[in-house]
């Protein structure tokens, strides 16, 4: 009994932290911070995954998402010139509208929490599943596989193409 409070309480950490994560990224008003905030929010959904029993979703996550994707968005956001000068600010949003309807949508969800019985059964404990990932990955779709990552490679050859700056003769020196 003492491990599933122990789960629980991971469980409620993480959730929380996922929740107030998600609250930086939408309300901050510097990009850095809620690309940052996005960092947090992803790696504590794979925190989740994890509790779950699901290891290869939860790395995947934190491999792709948390280490490929945010870190390509805040390198973009470093080596973008003049990012600072730009000013983005969501004040036009219509509070007086959003707020009733976001009151009115909580009140519907719990609701509907707290009038349907949800039973709760103990749930038997998964093996590993990259195991059979690996196999499936590695034997029966190998060539799926591997036109995958000559496909990624080709897409990012295409982005360095695109990104790369035209340098004018007068710019040599």
């Amino acid at each position: 009994m003492e491990a599933r409070t122990l789960k629980d309480a991971l469980f409620w950490a993480f959730a929380t932290s996922t929740v107030g994560f998600a609250l930086m990224v939408a309300f901050h008003q510097s990009l850095v911070h809620s690309a940052l905030g996005l960092m947090g929010t992803l790696l504590s959904v794979g925190c989740l995954y994890g509790l779950l029993d699901a290891d290869f979703v939860a790395v995947t996550q934190v491999v792709v998402y948390v280490g490929g994707v945010v870190i390509l968005f805040l390198f973009g956001v470093f080596l973008t010139k003049r990012i600072e000068d730009v000013t983005v600010t969501n004040r036009s949003v219509n509070w007086y509208v959003a707020v009733p309807v976001g009151l009115v949508l909580l009140a519907v969800i719990l609701y509907a929490l707290l009038s349907s019985p949800i039973p709760a059964a103990e749930v038997a404990a998964a093996g590993p599943t990259t195991a059979a990932i690996g196999e499936a990955l590695l034997g029966r779709f190998l060539l799926p596989f591997e036109v995958i990552s000559v496909v990624l490679l080709a897409v990012l050859l295409g982005a360095l193409l695109l990104a790369r700056r035209e340098v004018k003769p007068e710019e040599r020196g």
